[in-house]
């Protein structure tokens, strides 16, 4: 058993993050990203996308894994929280990855969120274990990015694409 220095809960051995609270269990390797099997994916490539959006648009989260989408209403969205189902209490995120094999590639329980400000959708790192990357870019702990049609966000090692549709 591991025991996690961040809480104090006991893991299994084969563990990497804590099942508790998402802490690394393990020293992180320094080297490059390994390859998510995408070859249409590039980490760092700029995105030129809308970000605005009207009555009519419904955002879409799909998972470049599997193809698995989460739809959302775009004008209804106040706040979005992407994650895992937590054990503890049951509660899950309106986008539950847990049958994206989300624990293992890295996915906290309350990984981020996407949240409106100013008439626009932003993501926000909500201080995962793993990191939020937005096309590439590691996000600060609770700062607000814009997303934009098109964005891709990395949670750890589980890729999604952000993409704007009619409805």
């Amino acid at each position: 058993m591991i025991t996690c220095s961040n809480c104090g809960a006991q893991n299994r051995d084969e563990e990497q993050i804590c099942i508790k609270c998402g802490s690394l269990l393990v020293e992180v390797n320094k080297q490059k990203t390994r390859s998510l099997g995408d070859t249409d994916y590039e980490e760092g490539t700029p995105r030129w996308g809308a970000a605005r959006f009207d009555s009519t648009m419904s955002l879409v989260i799909t998972v470049l894994a599997n193809g698995k989408e989460f739809v959302f209403n775009a004008e209804n969205i106040e706040r979005l929280t992407i994650g895992r189902t937590d054990p503890d209490t049951g509660e899950s995120p309106p986008i539950n990855l847990d049958d994206c094999d989300a624990r293992n590639l890295g996915v906290s329980r309350y990984h981020a969120f996407i949240v409106r400000l100013e008439g626009a959708l932003h993501l926000v790192d909500n201080n995962s274990a793993n990191g939020t990357y937005l096309n590439g870019q590691k996000l600060v702990a609770n700062q607000p990015r814009i997303l934009r049609d098109g964005d891709d966000i990395r949670l750890g090692h589980l890729v999604v694409r952000v993409s704007f549709r009619a409805r």
